[in-house]
């Protein structure tokens, strides 16, 4: 019997069952730490994140899986109940493709202590498909936690950032984009009009999207845009690392000339002849004006599209939005990482929607519903019937440590 989550919310909190209700169902938990996720062909693509090593990670025996790609069948379902997963959701899921060195730079279990390894790709975020070259695309951040004083931790950011591709027509990675650690930490490591590519442009890549004949990517630490040109790529899998440009960074003029500081570049999405980006840190919504050939119009035109809560240095919050997806009608859906929720509206620049100080509920609270407070999703995704996958972190005794849930939402009224 499948069970509605309004009515676990209730008997689980108290409260009045929500609006809207939803079924609430686990896909699968066999990709530990799932993060990104992509529908190819009616199958369920799916990224291993990992984790940091050492410290404020999980231990170094625990076998993360980091980068490997699974796939889901989507058929393969169960409405949520408090306890384990059934057999099936369990077991659903078979390794696509394994990380391979190179283009991975992989976590050196050798170094000792495993804060030495300064090189090491992990963990990994964002996953998005391009037709054209038949290539799954993921970004591949670097660090690791060391010890700052006894009890706490701090991370420490490696240089040696890199977006990375699996193409289907040879069955090997490729490197996109990588920082050059010798080269020092700016970014870009070189010229970029002296210099072939990659450039290392991005510290701390969290997203990317395929758009058109083109790769859109962010970062979240030195707040850049990229776009990537994939045209080589789609004739040729050997081409090598594609030629690329800065498409936006941190002050913009939006419509309306108002100068804004955007910063944490995080999400990406695409709708309607416009690309859409949220941030992490100052927490906007805007999209840019695409062309024909899903270029950006020139000059830029830009919209802002939403305000969230920014991060707040002295309490060290904010609306941590990691990521974005768009329904076929132009709704915009946001995942607030933790507690898990997703937040919805539906664009209009000329009345910017306001979401700060609490003043609008999430569309679905994701912690709420399964009764999780500590739970955090990362990665969200909107299918054509409007039915949200959604990744999170939970844990369950039987994964020894690598844990992991692929969620999906169904919306059963509105």
């Amino acid at each position: 019997m499948q069970i509605l989550a309004t009515t676990l919310l209730t008997a689980l909190s108290g409260t009045q069952p929500l609006e809207t209700q939803f079924l609430v169902e686990r896909i699968s938990t066999k990709p530990p730490f799932p993060r990104g996720l992509q529908l190819v062909d009616g199958q369920l693509y799916v990224l291993c994140r990992g984790r940091v090593r050492e410290y404020g990670g999980v231990s170094a025996e625990v076998e993360d899986q980091a980068g490997t790609l699974y796939v889901l069948d989507p058929a393969v379902s169960e409405p949520f109940a408090p306890g384990d997963p059934g057999p099936a959701v369990r077991d659903n899921g078979a390794v696509v493709a394994l990380p391979s060195a190179p283009p991975f730079r992989l976590w050196d279990r050798s170094a000792s202590p495993p804060t030495r390894d300064r090189e090491t790709d992990r963990p990994y975020c964002g996953l998005t498909y391009h037709p054209g070259t038949q290539s799954f695309y993921l970004c591949a951040f670097s660090g690791v936690d060391k010890p700052e004083q006894k009890g706490q931790s701090t991370f420490s950011k490696n240089l040696t950032d890199a977006i990375l591709r699996y193409d289907r027509r040879t069955a090997r990675w490729y490197e996109v984009e990588r920082h050059d650690i010798e080269k020092g930490g700016l970014y870009p490591h070189h010229d970029p009009a002296r210099s072939k590519p990659p450039h290392g442009w991005l510290n701390g890549p969290d997203n990317c999207l395929a758009v058109g004949d083109w790769l859109y990517a962010v970062s979240k630490d030195n707040s850049l845009l990229v776009r990537y040109d994939l045209r080589a790529l789609i004739a040729d899998p050997e081409a090598g690392p594609p030629p690329s440009e800065v498409v936006l960074g941190s002050d913009v003029t939006v419509q309306g000339g108002e100068r804004l500081r955007i910063e944490g570049h995080s999400a990406l999405g695409h709708h309607d002849g416009w690309l859409y980006l949220a941030t992490r840190t100052s927490s906007h919504v805007l999209r840019i004006e695409l062309d024909a050939e899903r270029l950006p119009v020139q000059p830029l035109k830009v919209e802002l599209l939403a305000r969230y809560d920014p991060y707040d240095p002295e309490t060290k919050k904010s609306a941590n939005l990691t990521d974005m997806t768009i329904d076929r009608a132009g709704n915009v859906y946001l995942v607030s990482a933790k507690p898990s929720r997703i937040y919805r509206f539906t664009p209009d620049p000329k009345r910017v929607h306001d979401a700060r100080g609490g003043k609008v509920q999430p569309y679905v609270d994701l912690a709420a519903l399964t009764g999780n407070p500590q739970m955090k999703s990362e990665n969200a995704m909107v299918d054509e019937q409007g039915r949200l996958y959604v990744t999170s972190g939970d844990a369950y005794a039987y994964q020894g440590g690598a844990g992991g849930v692929v969620w999906r939402i169904t919306p059963r009224q509105e």
